[in-house]
C-alpha cells in the first residue's frame, strides 16, 4: 500500500529546495577602486619585493560610466590635492558566488598599475587585492592584501609608495 504524505511536507520540501537554490546563487556587486600615488616617507628598501603571481583566468571589467562610481568625488579630492597622484579610477558590476573566491578582475590604466581585486563571500565578504605600482624610477612595488569589507564603506589599503581606495555596494 503506497503511502501518501500530508500536503504540508510537500509544501515545506518544495521551500527547502526553493531556499536553496537561492543561497547558491550570486549576488552582484558594484566594485569602485581609486589607485594613487604618493611620497615615501620611509628610508626602508621597498625594492626588494616578491612578484604577483598572476591568475590565468583574469577577467576584465566592463567599466561603468565615471559618474556612477562610488569613488567618483575621492578620486576628484585626490586629483586637486598636491600630495598625492591619481593613477586609476575604475568601476564595475561583478558577480560573487557564496562560499569562495570570486573570479580575479584585473584593474590596469595601462602604463604603471597593474593589479588583481577579488570578492570572496562568505559569512563575511572579502576583497583580496594584488596591485603593483610602477614608479617613475623604474622600481616595481607591490601591495597584497585581504580585507574584511562592510557594504558602502571605503576602505584605504596602504603602501608606502601608493595607496588604494576601494568600495564595494550591493
Amino acid at each position: 500500500m503506497r503511502r501518501i504524505l500530508p500536503p504540508g511536507w510537500f509544501l515545506a520540501g518544495l521551500f527547502l529546495l526553493v531556499s536553496l537554490t537561492a543561497a547558491a546563487a550570486p549576488n552582484h556587486y558594484q566594485v569602485a577602486v581609486v589607485v594613487f600615488s604618493q611620497p615615501i616617507d620611509t628610508d626602508e628598501d621597498l625594492s626588494d619585493q616578491p612578484p604577483i603571481p598572476w591568475p590565468s583566468d583574469l577577467h576584465e571589467p566592463n567599466p561603468l560610466p565615471p559618474d556612477q562610481s562610488e569613488l567618483r568625488s575621492a578620486y576628484d579630492r585626490l586629483r586637486r590635492a598636491t600630495r598625492y597622484t591619481p593613477l586609476l579610477h575604475l568601476a564595475w558590476r561583478q558577480p560573487a558566488w557564496p562560499n569562495r573566491i570570486n573570479a580575479p578582475y584585473h584593474v590596469t590604466n595601462g602604463a604603471n598599475v597593474n593589479g588583481v581585486v577579488r570578492l570572496q563571500r562568505g559569512e563575511y565578504l572579502h576583497v583580496i587585492v594584488d596591485m603593483e605600482y610602477r614608479a617613475p624610477d623604474g622600481t616595481v612595488h607591490t601591495l597584497r592584501e585581504k580585507r574584511r569589507v562592510k557594504f558602502n564603506e571605503t576602505h584605504y589599503l596602504d603602501h608606502p609608495a601608493f595607496g588604494v581606495l576601494i568600495r564595494v555596494s550591493p
